[in-house]
């Protein structure tokens, strides 16, 4: 009953917020907004958290990205993903423009937005390399490695000083990051890609750039330009994204 309480008392914290955008609901004697929480069994709230619902076990609110709901209303932890699994990243976010959308890499950077193609070279050389069998989405690997058919590979990592998800440069001489490839994440199945040390990462929009954001870790001074957001795990189907990407 205390989560519960403690959901009743943020409400009241909040609504100010909302009241000139929808009208007030009623989850049992508790006052709510539709758009910041949801009300289950008539009584119960869960908050909207990155514009994702929780949901009720028992007496408890989560987040299925991360628990399920077992015997005895027991939350447990999903299964981390397994090496071999190749996978994309989606944003969870409040801001709609960039809720749900997949992120891709440009510029050997993660980033998210109307404005952002995933962005690949392709070296044409059938039947071992064919340009016309890869999605050209970004897909990676728990390993650390990105899904592509460059001799010498190519790989993801965040940028320790800047906080920035980056991918390395392709082939053989992969450069900067190799040696950090897949460190500093937890990476659920269908759940969250974790960095650890935070609950959340930043999508921080590019200078400039009408539809762009940057994807980075919570480490940088200031969030100044910033929006919290989620990261999920979504399971790819076999299919390579690239040969390689730029």
């Amino acid at each position: 009953m205390a989560l519960r309480s403690l959901v009743f008392l943020a409400v009241g914290a909040i609504a100010p917020l909302g009241a000139l955008a929808e009208d007030i609901h009623f989850c049992g004697p508790a006052p709510y907004y539709p758009s910041q929480y949801t009300c289950y069994d008539g009584n119960f709230l869960c908050p909207i958290l990155y514009g994702q619902p929780t949901l009720r076990c028992g007496e408890a609110c989560y987040s299925p990205d991360m628990y399920f709901c077992g015997a005895g209303d027991q939350l447990h932890l999903i299964a981390t993903l397994g090496p071999g699994n190749p996978f994309t990243l989606q944003v969870q976010s409040s801001n709609p423009a960039i809720n749900g959308r997949p992120v891709e890499i440009s510029g050997l950077r993660f980033r998210v937005g109307a404005d952002v193609q995933t962005s690949t070279w392709c070296y044409h050389a059938p039947p071992m390399y064919d340009c016309g069998s890869y999605s050209n989405k970004t897909i990676l690997r728990p390993e650390g490695n990105l899904h592509v058919d460059v001799p010498g590979g190519q790989y993801w990592f965040f940028d320790g000083t800047t906080g920035a998800l980056r991918a390395t440069a392709a082939g053989k001489a992969a450069g900067e990051g190799r040696d950090r490839a897949g460190m500093g994440v937890i990476i659920y199945t269908e759940g969250y890609f974790w960095f650890v040390g935070s609950t959340y990462w930043l999508a921080c929009k590019e200078p400039g750039a009408a539809a762009v954001y940057n994807i980075v870790a919570p480490i940088i001074e200031s969030e100044a330009g910033c929006e919290r957001i989620k990261l999920v795990t979504v399971l790819g189907t076999g299919q390579k994204g690239a040969y390689s990407y730029t």
